[in-house]
């Protein structure tokens, strides 16, 4: 195992920059809005058109991390993240900000299954923290996002993108040439539909639902965190700074949070850590105050950072080891189904009503999602070959 930890550090830090260039949107999409003018409901078809694209590419190409095309995928991820930004910087129109954005999804689809399947290859028992460590990546990448769009965005509102598609062009250049580890592949026939053959499993149906619990909330923060801070009086300089200091419960908990579901169980510590997310999540259309927002973020972000390695490791027990990408694949494109709905209803029900009953309305439906997915992961299937040990 040590022998391969050097090859994995590239993927972390690809994950990072990748999850980076999402972040970064947050704090600049309202002030896109104001100076090209389109409406409050298209943030939600730039936000929902990421995680619909990415759906098409965690079903339908993430599988090809089991098929020996996991360094493929995790280059053509990085490429296709690094068109996407230039592309979203220079936009002017609506459809063409959606464009960019659906390449954005379309190679996070792929890569994220990938770096998962090859960060958690090795052995079962700690997976978990592994996985961990790709969290705390990804997550601390997301949250760096915009505090360096913020901060980069005084020059202009297109060199932040820029950099960061050139640093992407980088990663994907050492991601090319360095040693992957062992990664066990499938010699199964390829088609098309066969990560919906993985929900026959009662686990694997449990384990996506506790997946989407954890990310349903994700779209509606996509699509309007920062309006939603904006008409709360705060500037973009605090959205930013609050977004990137929740980076920190992350970097500190999800390794945390990977080790625990190797040692108490992925499906307990999923079910508990979001049991408190839940509430945490309501209480953001109760609060006024931006300062108040930001501190509940932060304190949101310790349950989140525990529950996002083990949904994952939930996920990973779900399926045989050739199975990896293909069931990380399935769980992305299920986030990103949630994400995305969320992301096209929220603008709708917050211009609607307000937000008080935009975030009670997302608390509901992840108390639902919750209670059948932690219900399917406990069933016990006779058949040991379905399974992972």
């Amino acid at each position: 195992m040590s022998d391969d930890r050097p090859s994995v550090w590239p993927v972390l830090m690809a994950a990072a920059a990748i999850s980076c260039g999402v972040g970064m949107i947050f704090p600049l999409l309202a002030e896109f809005q104001d100076t090209y003018g389109f409406s409050t409901a298209g943030l939600g078809l730039i936000s929902g058109s990421t995680f619909i694209s990415a759906l098409i590419s965690g079903l339908f190409l993430a599988k090809l991390a089991d098929r020996g095309r996991a360094r493929a995928l995790l280059v053509g991820g990085l490429i296709g993240t690094a068109v996407s930004l230039v592309s979203f910087s220079f936009s002017t129109e609506l459809w063409q900000f959606v464009a960019a954005r659906s390449v954005e999804g379309l190679s996070a689809g792929v890569f994220i299954p990938a770096a998962r399947k090859v960060v958690s290859a090795g052995d079962p028992a700690t997976a978990g923290r592994r996985l961990g460590l790709l969290t705390s990546a990804e997550l601390a990448g997301f949250m760096l996002g915009p505090a360096l769009g913020a901060s980069l965005s005084a020059v202009s509102l297109q060199f932040p993108f820029v950099v960061l598609g050139v640093a992407a062009v980088v990663l994907a250049v050492v991601l090319a040439q360095v040693r992957l580890p062992h990664l066990a592949t499938s010699s199964a026939a390829n088609r098309w539909f066969e990560s919906f053959a993985l929900l026959r499993r009662p686990r694997v149906k449990g384990a996506a639902l506790l997946s989407l619990t954890l990310f349903l909330p994700v779209g509606l923060y996509d699509a309007m965190w920062a309006r939603y801070l904006t008409d709360r009086g705060a500037s973009t300089l605090l959205i930013g700074i609050g977004l990137s200091l929740y980076a920190v419960p992350v970097i500190l908990f999800a390794p945390i949070g990977g080790r625990l579901a190797d040692r108490y169980g992925a499906v307990r510590v999923a079910v508990l850590s979001l049991t408190v997310v839940i509430p945490m999540t309501v209480g953001y259309g109760l609060l006024t105050v931006p300062i108040l927002i930001t501190l509940l973020a932060l304190a949101e972000g310790i349950p989140q950072a525990v529950a996002n390695p083990a949904v994952q490791t939930a996920m990973l027990d779900a399926c045989t080891p050739d199975e990896a990408a293909s069931g990380q694949g399935l769980a992305y494109a299920v986030n990103q189904i949630g994400a995305g709905g969320a992301a096209l209803l929220a603008p709708v029900i917050y211009e609607a009503t307000n937000a008080e009953t935009l975030f009670v309305a997302v608390g509901i439906v992840m108390t639902v999602v919750l209670l059948v997915g932690a219900a399917l992961s406990r069933r016990v299937v006779p058949c040991s070959s379905c399974e992972r040990v």
